[in-house]
């Protein structure tokens, strides 16, 4: 229906114009699609092609079974497909596959590469390349490179602790990164297929990828994806306790624990060491990226406008809002907005010069939560 004030211009009375007031909301973007590249059960099938599926019954139906001949249909399972069973069950909702039929590291390498151009993926991982040096580096460095991504890379099997498990080690990533987390160890779940065994040991990774997207979807990207039990996963290869875990924390490798309730996150740390640098927890890693990528998207309505005050102001009310949302949602710590963040524009970075040159540049800084892995109760007898 048209605005009163257009549709009868010339009669008397109270004339309605609808119109947007105020800056454009900045919605946030998607944090929890995956990405997984390996082997499918039926290899044949849609090979090295991202397709992305929506359920664990469409997966089923590409790469698993033969709907039109079920004696065709797979027999076994692989670490792909146990890997998406983990993600859809542990409250993922969608995923690219990428079928490398042969698995081999160089078709591993390649099917990541198809998927750099594809901007809506937030968790990248390749099940079953297993502790593959070349592989990791290719998942580090796509999401190092992208920016809008984050790799949970292959899981060993049972090491000796802890020295294969530190830097270097043969049983882990040789080289420190912000955007990618590294679990261990490999857990227990039931055979799905006819000439599975009943207990097969796999890698975390799909699961892992699944309880980031249940933890987004429940908690928000600013909750740490951690202390929360792995659904599926029936028990663990190795066994670990505190003795196993004090040297292995410090080193990003986050321990799978089993407690009554079964198989358990119990970690949230990146591959980075420096014990000093924000990024050193998976939740402030994807937090910020999710600002980084909202922010992107959400003001590109500035893009050619006249370089302002009036520009500023605007920005600074559509920036405002979003993070006023993600303060509220308890992704920043501060009693006050204020407290929490600020949005400016500095002298220094907008002189004449640079608006000449088309520039404008906004300066935005966080204070965010940062999870509360140490919880310490001191007692006193009075």
């Amino acid at each position: 229906m048209l605005n009163s004030a257009i549709q009868f211009p010339n009669v008397p009375g109270v004339k309605i114009i609808e119109e947007r007031l105020g800056a454009p909301p900045i919605q946030g973007v998607s944090t929890s699609r995956a990405a997984f590249v390996g082997q499918a059960p039926r290899a044949s099938e849609l090979q090295n092609t991202p397709r992305l599926v929506t359920s664990l019954d469409q997966f089923n139906a590409l790469y698993v079974l033969d709907l039109n001949t079920p004696a065709n249909s797979a027999k076994a399972s692989t670490p792909l497909s146990l890997a998406v069973t983990g993600f859809f069950q542990n409250g993922g909702s969608s995923c690219y596959i990428v079928n490398a039929p042969n698995g081999s590291s160089a078709e591993v390498k390649a099917g990541l590469k198809l998927l750099e151009k594809i901007d809506d993926i937030q968790i990248l991982g390749a099940p079953g390349s297993g502790v593959d040096q070349t592989v990791y580096t290719e998942l580090q460095t796509q999401c190092q490179q992208k920016g809008d991504r984050f790799a949970i890379l292959e899981s060993p099997g049972k090491v000796t602790l802890p020295g294969d498990l530190k830097t270097g080690g043969a049983g882990r990533p040789g080289s420190d990164n912000t955007n990618s987390a590294f679990y261990y160890p490999r857990i227990q779940v039931a055979g799905l297929l006819p000439n599975d065994a009943p207990l097969l040991t796999v890698t975390p990774t799909g699961h892992i990828a699944g309880l980031y997207a249940r933890t987004d979807q429940n908690r928000g990207v600013h909750k740490a994806p951690a202390n929360e039990v792995l659904r599926g996963a029936i028990g663990v290869e190795d066994v670990l306790g505190d003795a196993d875990q004090q040297e292995l924390n410090l080193l990003g490798v986050n321990i799978i624990r089993v407690f009554n309730e079964g198989p358990v996150v119990w970690g949230a740390r990146t591959l980075n060491q420096d014990q000093s640098d924000p990024f050193v927890y998976i939740n402030i890693r994807r937090l910020v990226t999710f600002i980084e990528q909202s922010l992107e998207v959400g003001l590109r309505f500035a893009v050619f406008e006249p370089n302002t005050l009036g520009l500023r102001q605007t920005i600074t009310r559509s920036v405002r809002g979003f993070l006023d949302r993600v303060w509220r949602d308890g992704g920043l710590f501060g009693e006050t907005a204020e407290q929490a963040y600020y949005v400016r524009f500095p002298e220094s970075f907008n002189t004449p010069d640079e608006q000449k040159a088309g520039k404008l540049t906004v300066e935005i800084g966080l204070r965010a939560s940062y999870p509360a892995e140490f919880i310490i109760i001191r007692i006193g007898l009075l």
